[in-house]
């Protein structure tokens, strides 16, 4: 074999070589993208793009105060996916605290972001935090506040997610005196079992179904004659 024939040789090798190298990484990528719509499908499928949040618990202050006990705790509220693991959400919330043979119970209406690690899961840690007004309707005062909280959800059946969840909450106002009169900011935590029953993502799960490009579609079986 002439140098001209062994050039030729290695050319069409190597463009060979190159080829299979090319098809095997758009066949590893588009694995890799259907990998990604199954498990958005398996979103739609436990959960969905909307959830009501409902939850009951206990609410107590932080801080040294006499004789302080759990309050009752209570939430509703409707919450958003922006994306399988990001959800908005706005809550309504009672609650009560007793110290230093104080009564009081207390409103607040919360905007919170919340993170699901696991989103395409039954089990799944979360995170959340935001903003909120804290209110005395007996005072007709109120105050501004943030929160943030964590928690853990598992889903037993599809779309009904039974969580657990603590919450800390940090008053930026305490001077109009809508909770303690110590001249501090007002540092409380929540803590509870609540409920998400998720509805609606149709329509964006036969898009998915639609548009996914499965194995059986691409690779057909052919039946023996």
């Amino acid at each position: 074999m002439n140098t001209k024939s062994r050039l030729l040789f290695l050319s069409i090798l190597f463009s060979v070589l190159s080829i299979n190298s090319i098809i095997g990484q758009d066949d590893e990528e588009q694995s890799s993208d259907d990998q990604k719509e199954f498990q958005k499908l398996d979103f739609y499928n436990f959960r969905g793009t909307n959830a009501i949040d409902v939850g009951i618990g206990g609410s107590t202050l932080f801080g040294d105060y006499e004789d302080a006990s759990i309050g009752f705790y209570y939430r509703a509220g409707y919450k958003r996916a922006l994306s399988p693991s990001i959800f908005a959400g706005l809550t309504a919330n009672g609650f009560n605290f007793s110290y230093n043979d104080i009564d009081q119970s207390l409103l607040s209406v919360d905007f919170n972001l919340e993170y699901l690690f696991i989103p395409t899961e039954r089990f799944t840690p979360l995170i959340y935090g935001g903003l909120g007004m804290s209110m005395d309707s007996e005072t007709d005062v109120s105050a501004m506040k943030a929160q943030v909280g964590f928690g853990f959800e598992a889903l037993f059946v599809e779309k009904l997610g039974f969580k657990l969840f603590y919450e800390y909450n940090y008053g930026f106002d305490d001077d109009i005196e809508v909770l303690v009169f110590d001249g501090n900011n007002d540092k409380f935590m929540r803590f509870g079992i609540g409920v998400n029953y998720y509805f609606g993502g149709a329509n964006q799960k036969e898009k998915i179904q639609k548009g996914m490009k499965t194995i059986k579609n691409s690779n057909p079986i052919i039946p023996d004659n």
